[in-house]
């Protein structure tokens, strides 16, 4: 299951959807697309805004420097995210670490 931790600034992306065989699995599949998609979009607000890190186990996105623009994008993949777990609840689950 891929478990999605978020708060005002900070979101925490683990796990794997296993709801198909690796190449084939559409739910890891759209969590990377919305996630790469909203990192980019981010980066060409401004580029030093946020702090992207992936050590292959947990990937975790954190807005430092804040933007009405950015906050909207990132609220925009929470929420994104959040319709996904409701398509696929065995697969991704997604709360608010507040």
């Amino acid at each position: 299951m891929i478990r999605v931790k978020y708060s005002n600034n900070k979101i925490i992306v683990s796990g794997h959807a296993n709801f198909d065989d690796y190449g084939k699995d559409i739910v890891c599949a759209s969590v990377s697309s919305i996630i790469t998609t909203s990192v980019n979009d981010m980066h060409v607000v401004d580029n030093e805004a946020i702090v992207y890190t992936d050590n292959g186990q947990e990937l975790i996105i954190e807005i430092i420097k804040e933007n009405e623009l950015l906050n909207k994008i990132f609220n925009n993949l929470i929420s994104l995210l959040k319709n996904l777990a409701e398509d696929y609840p065995k697969n991704i689950k997604v709360e608010s670490e507040e």
